[in-house]
């Protein structure tokens, strides 16, 4: 979604990926999980500030996995296998929107495979719907007034409504999407956040009208070791409406594996600590 990657594809079993991983590359590998309408694009911007790390981008087959599995829990367990067959262990995984809420429900499911979370944007404790009312047909300004939503600034283009159209005429994808997003929604993790130890850093656009502030709060609330880095005038994909900010607090994350309030390169209005 939201056009082809510029990095290569590769292609496995059942799954497409980007695959940066290198042992002779800094730290443990950065496994990046896009969310329910994304895709491998969604994360080049990303790649092109962290290619000195070791990374790893599996697309999430929404469209050709089993319905059966297609549901938050199955998705860990699909990612759990995919990570095996890479030999990918101990991962710092990073997950947008649908993407986090996966990453979180694997850290609770495999909690010593797990070295740290980036949550951006995460579902899992509450998400507004794209659309509350469904029209009797899908138009290109309907579909351009929901996927806006998306961004703080107007960053759909005809590419991506093209690709949204596609998957919203075709019966058996929006089945799909529909029985992804209903799981999203029927799987909330409230309850379970405080089983999640590893280090959590949440990177939130402070104008997110999908997961608004108030959910980034929550998760910091929630999650014992997390901590709560805001970016001004972005919405629910910071790394892609804001790269270089986004790397540079993943970066500092990432050398510390916490970011302490004491860190001289922080500042008090941009980041709170749980």
């Amino acid at each position: 979604m939201f056009g082809k990657t510029k990095f290569e594809v590769r292609q496995a079993e059942g799954y497409r990926y980007i695959d940066l991983a290198d042992s002779k590359k800094e730290g443990r590998t950065l496994v990046l999980l896009h969310g329910m309408f994304g895709g491998l694009s969604n994360f080049d911007p990303l790649l092109n500030r962290v290619q000195h790390r070791s990374v790893f981008v599996p697309e999430i087959p929404v469209y050709s996995l089993e319905k059966a599995r297609l549901t938050i829990p199955e998705l860990a367990n699909w990612l759990s296998q995919v990570l095996k067959e890479h030999a990918v262990k101990q991962p710092i995984l990073l997950g947008n929107s649908m993407g986090g809420h996966i990453a979180l429900q694997y850290a609770l499911t495999h909690p010593d495979e797990v070295e740290a979370l980036v949550l951006t944007g995460s579902s899992g404790l509450f998400e507004n719907d794209l659309g509350s009312s469904r029209p009797k047909r899908y138009d290109r300004e309907y579909v351009k007034e929901r996927a806006s939503l998306t961004f703080y600034e107007d960053l759909v283009d005809d590419t991506i409504i093209d690709e949204i159209l596609e998957i919203l005429q075709s019966p058996a994808k929006l089945g799909r999407l529909l029985r992804v997003a209903r799981s999203t929604h029927e799987h909330n993790l409230e309850d379970k956040l405080n089983q999640v130890q590893q280090p959590v850093l949440l990177i939130w656009g402070k104008n997110d009208v999908i997961t608004p502030p108030e959910v980034a709060e929550l998760f910091c609330e929630k999650l014992p070791n997390a901590t709560l880095a805001w970016i001004d005038r972005c919405g629910h994909a910071p790394m892609m409406e804001h790269p270089d900010k986004f790397a540079a607090r993943l970066i500092n994350f990432l050398e510390t594996n916490q970011c302490s309030r004491n860190n001289e390169e922080q500042h008090e209005e941009d980041y709170s600590h749980h």
